[in-house]
């Protein structure tokens, strides 16, 4: 080979290896352990302990997410502890001089990370006593909202060993943990006894209850710590029988206070909403400036007035509830943002307003147009209805629609469908006009008209107890939206008929003051919330098809 050959072949192979592309080598999956404990100094389940930290080493270098909140110490003390992070070690030091003869459990809630993937260890708990033995009775429960029996999550659960009212009121627990995602908590390291139980969202973090505003729940009596189902051998009392752990279900709740007007708001003319801190009931109203003609809707906590004008002028009114409180509700005229200048002026009176259809196909519910404002009064507005039948051809027929002068926010259609017809609705435009000065655009609808073996039924036995309580019984789409209450004094049986097919909730309200709907509790006067239970699972309606179900409303 020649010296040239010899040249160019050198050349070659240079370019080839500039042009290779480099790679990073593959790290693998993603890692997805959570650190281990590889030490604790001094061990944990430590008995005499003298001194003031503790320290424990990790397998990996972690991280501590937000300490003040997340690590819980049982007995709580008055200065929160020092963490300090060196290596993979973490040193935990307390700046209060321990109580003698007490067993102390340190709670990490999921604050605990390995540092590459955020791993968190789900809960760890390093106990020691300043005494001669570490107590390790537990006590364990849930904790659901009273409303709507959701689990409370991060609440803070309280232990006493007294049975004082005022405790929760005036004083630090002797035991703390925090409720997990589920609602479920478990107190570790505690002695034998009974305690008083208290939970608390705790706004302030000052783990007192001094604000009307934070949620609440409490236990009636004191319980009994009791040893966990599986004993803990590495404790010193793990010779005592294992125990069942009772079942302890709290409710969680917000006082009752004076209703209050939170906040209002004007997004369009004519329509002004104001919302309260709880339901408003009969609101009564006295004009103070400036009478106007108006419709309201009132729903739980929300109160919404339409006027039949456009303000020119501040309108001013006393609203008064059922329950005594009144409120002044002021009401100014409405001033809409220009979009293509960037202006605040006068609302546009010749805009569209949309005009929903409901309950199309449905055979058990007339079809309807609801309004996002009540519309003015008129006569014959025509509904061309056109049924698309596949062998005997298109027919259209026309109903009229009457709307009162009563402020209507929905008018229904008084027409049979046939069955598996298909159908279309048609409506003109400027037909239906708002008393804000708006108009509809043209409406339109197909559809194709339901059949009877699209519609189950519910036979629903309710199993109460026989104490003169009343109930009210509601069945609820899945999603939340309420179908129908009945008030039940006795056992007795609810039929639901034409169903369509889907998944539903029922739920009993135990009304012990009969007025129909769900009271709150108040820890002060010792008074749980109205106790509401859902059915133990969702019940699937189909087509053509009853269902039968009993509900038996359970023991406390």
């Amino acid at each position: 080979m020649t010296r040239r050959l010899l040249h160019l072949l050198l050349i070659s192979l240079l370019s080839a290896a500039g042009c290779a592309k480099i790679m990073t080598p593959s790290g693998g999956p993603r890692d997805s352990t959570p650190p281990k404990v590889s030490k604790e100094n001094p061990a944990n389940g430590t008995t005499n302990f003298t001194g003031n930290s503790f320290k424990i080493t990790f397998d990996e270098f972690v991280t501590l997410n937000n300490p003040t909140e997340n690590v819980l110490i049982s007995p709580p003390p008055a200065t929160n502890p020092t963490y300090t992070l060196s290596g993979k070690t973490l040193t935990v030091k307390f700046q209060d001089t321990l109580l003698p003869n007490h067993t102390y459990n340190v709670s990490f809630a999921d604050c605990i990370r390995d540092f590459t993937e955020g791993n968190p260890i789900p809960l760890y708990n390093y106990a020691f006593s300043t005494g001669n033995a570490v107590d390790s009775l537990i006590i364990e429960g849930k904790v659901v909202d009273a409303k709507t029996a959701e689990p409370s999550k991060n609440c803070y659960v309280f232990a006493y060993d007294a049975d004082i009212d005022s405790l929760p009121l005036t004083s630090r627990p002797q035991y703390i943990t925090k409720t997990q995602s589920n609602g479920t908590f478990r107190m570790q390291n505690l002695k034998e006894g009974k305690y008083k139980i208290f939970v608390i969202e705790d706004v302030d973090n000052n783990l007192m209850y001094n604000m009307e505003s934070e949620a609440v729940a409490f236990c009636d009596s004191m319980v009994a710590a009791v040893a966990p189902a599986r004993a803990d051998t590495a404790r010193a009392d793990s010779l005592r029988p294992a125990r069942k752990t009772p079942s302890m279900l709290l409710r969680l709740f917000t006082a009752s206070t004076d209703r209050k007007l939170i906040k209002s708001q004007n997004r369009e003319s004519g329509k002004y909403e104001f919302f309260f801190s709880k339901n408003i009931e009969n609101p009564q109203f006295a004009f103070l400036q400036n009478e106007i003609e108006y419709y309201f809707h009132a729903g739980h906590d929300t109160l919404i007035i339409y006027t039949k004008t456009t303000l020119a002028d501040t309108v001013v009114l006393r609203c008064e509830g059922a329950d005594g409180v009144a409120d002044t509700l002021t009401l100014t005229p409405y001033k809409a943002r220009d979009v293509r200048g960037g202006r605040r002026g006068q609302a546009s009176q010749n805009d569209n307003f949309s005009v929903k259809v409901a309950n199309a196909g449905e055979l058990y519910v007339p079809l309807q147009f609801v309004f996002p404002y009540p519309v003015r009064p008129a006569d014959s507005i025509p509904v061309r209805i056109l049924a698309k039948r596949k062998y005997a051809g298109n027919d259209t027929n026309y109903v009229y629609i009457c709307i009162p002068d009563s402020f209507e926010m929905a008018a229904s259609v008084d027409y049979r469908f046939e069955e598996r017809v298909p159908y279309e609705i048609l409506v003109a435009d400027s037909l239906f006009v708002g008393y804000n000065g708006q108009y509809n655009d043209t409406i339109t609808a197909h559809f194709t008209a339901k059949t009877e073996k699209d519609y189950g039924a519910l036979r629903m036995h309710y199993e109460l107890p026989d104490d003169g309580t009343q109930y009210v019984a509601t069945l609820m789409k899945d999603g939340g939206t309420e179908l129908r209450s009945d008030l039940l004094t006795q056992s007795g049986e609810v039929f639901y008929d034409h169903l369509p097919a889907g998944k539903y909730k029922v739920k009993l309200l135990e009304d012990r003051n009969g007025n129909g709907e769900w009271d709150t509790g108040d820890y002060r006067r010792k008074l749980q919330p109205e106790r509401v239970v859902f059915f133990s699972k969702p019940v699937s309606i189909r087509g053509f098809w009853e269902l039968e179900e009993t509900f038996t409303w359970p023991e406390e």
